[in-house]
């Protein structure tokens, strides 16, 4: 077996126990055991970042090109983002929607290709470590901000007052706007100096576009327009399958020069 896969199984297990610790502690309302997972959560990240230096280690090149590498990155970052952002004084809703996104991502992982495949030399470029963790910072953003964003929904549905959680998730939707934007711009750069033109709507481009204005819209009709949060929440929640099927649906339903394998 190669090490790399090893880093990888322990990890799949530090978040196991991490999660099995978060449900106990949304069952006994236990802030101290939610506390503990979290401490689980960040052993789990550590070893991911073994995972992906020695992966890097053996196959000599950055492990953010094949469906498995750059989900389990997304996973990971997404993790990253729970343990900072998602507090014990959260929502249950907020919490365990954030852990279902991540632990769906981890377990889809675990039956994913984890083998090396000769990459495309395109792939060897400095361009790779640029154009991907803006994106997926991006996206993990967006996927605080809809666990955030579905809370929202149902509080203000049920006449629960949350108002302290506007700027928090106004705040993800910006963050996370930017990022995918200069993603975009940094992977039309790219693009122009591997195919020779910047833009050729492919699927995942025109997606990712789509998905840019969407979260785009959110900003300006919370920034400029000042809607109520309520509707910055229903926008969050439609950009971010938007950005679903950006990064799965692409990939797996579409002919594309960028779907992973």
């Amino acid at each position: 077996m190669l090490y790399n896969l090893m880093f990888f199984y322990v990890c799949m297990f530090l978040y196991l126990v991490g999660t099995v610790l978060s449900v106990m502690s949304f069952l006994k309302n236990d802030n101290a055991l939610f506390g503990f997972a979290k401490q689980w959560f960040i052993v789990a990240i550590i070893c991911g970042v073994f995972f992906f230096f020695i992966r890097y280690r053996e196959f000599a090149y950055v492990p953010m090109v094949s469906l498995f590498e750059i989900t389990f990155f997304y996973a990971w970052l997404l993790s990253v983002a729970y343990v900072l952002f998602v507090k014990e004084s959260a929502g249950r809703i907020i919490q365990g929607l954030a852990l279902v996104i991540f632990d769906s991502l981890l377990v889809w992982n675990m039956f994913m290709d984890k083998i090396y495949h000769p990459i495309n030399p395109l792939l060897r470029s400095f361009w790779l470590v640029i154009h991907v963790p803006s994106i997926i910072l991006s996206y993990s953003a967006f996927g605080i901000s809809f666990a955030v964003s579905v809370y929202y929904i149902f509080a203000d549905i049920n006449k629960k007052t949350v108002s302290h959680l506007d700027k928090f998730n106004s705040g993800l939707i910006l963050v996370g706007t930017i990022l995918l934007g200069f993603g975009i711009v940094t992977g039309s750069i790219w693009a122009h100096s591997a195919w020779g033109n910047y833009w050729s709507w492919d699927p995942k481009e025109t997606w990712a576009l789509i998905t840019f204005i969407i979260y785009g819209v959110a900003v300006l009709l919370r920034k400029i327009f000042k809607i109520k949060p309520f509707w910055e929440a229903v926008v969050s929640v439609c950009g971010f399958l938007a950005m679903l099927f950006t990064f799965f649906g692409v990939s797996l339903l579409m002919v594309s020069h960028h779907a992973y394998k």
